[in-house]
């Protein structure tokens, strides 16, 4: 029998072990955090009731190196063990649920039954009631995690900007991002803005319902944690839909529709999902450039000989499948090069890009790797031909590509 002082004990060596491993992912010192996880594993430094931390850790240090199927089981493990916490239990879900969809190997239907477990782990919440409502405008909320210079806001923004203002109000809900001048900016287009940062999930539904909102639609689904879910999840709306910001079933309940259109949602593929799919006619993306576009609206791009290929998606969303397809371009276009151009500034990032492409039999006299940049527009200019990322395919870095 273990004493109640050893138990403190290990807790305690765990605590200060795993808090080095914490830093050094905080500083992108993925695989020295690595090193250190499985030597604590090793060790048997990892109590039963935290096994879950060790594998939500562990799930994301493999992701971000670039081993994708070994990162899965410990992302489903990380929500599914016990003990723990309610809260950070559906948040690990929502990360694991978001994860999958950069797995080749994932079937539409695991995809499907993996989502329909959100209801079940985050549980029945009391949800407000609505009683039926006449006015002369349809009032109308977006629930976004941030409202900030996002990608997102590039294909939301003309729902900001654009709408009828005799027949619609539009309120924007800033569920977890600290407010800047983007967001004060977005705040003057519309007729009324809140703040839910650092609200319990709970009392920002109850923020929404006060302001009497007709449609709810939530821009997010299961990124960042999915808080935006578990805020819909207490139906302050008595019409809720979610799109452009995730592109698949939630498994909320309390989200009736799902945006969608004839392209991305062929016929048949509402067994797919728990919602309603709600089809636009043609598309529902509609992509804003951002102002950063016209400084380059008048250049005239002339074509590289040998030709050069090119992709500016995020290096996560690089397979070591797509790598090794790439490769195979490669050694079919004698001489062309390939620039990879991240989203973010991690030097490491490129340097462990750099021997995924070796091993995948990329040359690397051939490959041009770049830091993400803010202006990374002009590195457009060096590229012919942009190749796109599979299974998880660019969104706006396509759009702007294009």
């Amino acid at each position: 029998m273990t004493s109640g002082r050893g138990t403190k004990r290990s807790m305690e060596t765990f605590d200060a072990a795993f808090s080095r491993v914490q830093k050094d992912i905080a500083a992108h010192r993925f695989e020295s955090a690595l090193a250190r996880l499985r030597q604590m594993d090793e060790a048997h430094l990892i109590p039963a009731s935290r096994r879950w931390q060790y594998h939500a850790a562990m799930g994301h240090l493999l992701h971000m190196l670039g081993e994708l199927d070994a990162a899965l089981p410990h992302l489903r493990a990380s929500w599914n063990g016990e003990g723990v916490p309610h809260d950070v239990r559906v948040e690990l879900l929502s990360n694991y649920l978001m994860t999958l969809h950069y797995a080749a190997d994932v079937s539409d239907a695991f995809l499907r039954e993996e989502h329909g477990a959100w209801a079940r782990i985050f549980g029945v919440v009391p949800q407000f009631t609505h009683e039926r409502r006449r006015r002369e405008k349809i009032r109308i909320g977006y629930l976004s995690p941030s409202l900030s210079e996002h990608v997102v806001l590039n294909f939301a923004v003309q729902l900001f900007a654009g709408y009828d203002r005799t027949r619609f109000e539009v309120h924007l809900y800033n569920a977890a991002g600290a407010d800047d001048e983007v967001t004060d900016w977005l705040a003057g287009l519309v007729d009324g803005y809140r703040s839910l940062a650092g609200m319990p999930e709970a009392e920002a539904a109850a923020a929404i319902y006060a302001d009497e909102i007709d449609i709810l639609l939530d821009l997010a689904g299961h990124t960042a944690g999915g808080r935006t879910l578990r805020i819909a999840a207490y139906r302050p709306a008595p019409v809720q839909i979610m799109g452009i910001g995730y592109f698949d079933t939630t498994g909320a309940p309390a989200i009736d529709y799902v945006l969608g259109d004839p392209v991305c949602d062929l016929p048949g593929m509402e067994e797919l999902f728990y919602e309603k799919i709600l089809r636009l006619p043609r598309t529902h993306l509609c992509f804003t450039p951002s102002e950063r576009f016209a400084a380059y609206e008048n250049i005239v791009r002339r074509p590289h000989s040998p030709v050069v290929f090119g992709s500016f998606n995020n290096f996560s969303k690089i397979t070591d499948d797509t790598l090794r397809l790439w490769a195979e371009i490669l050694r079919a276009v004698p001489d062309a090069r390939l620039v990879l151009k991240n989203v973010n500034a991690d030097g490491d990032a490129v340097r462990r890009m750099r021997t995924r492409a070796q091993r995948a039999g990329i040359d690397l006299r051939r490959l041009d790797l770049r830091p993400g940049t803010r202006d990374y527009l002009r590195d457009y200019l060096d590229v012919d031909i942009i190749l796109d990322t599979y299974p998880y395919q660019g969104g706006g870095t396509t759009c702007e590509a294009l």
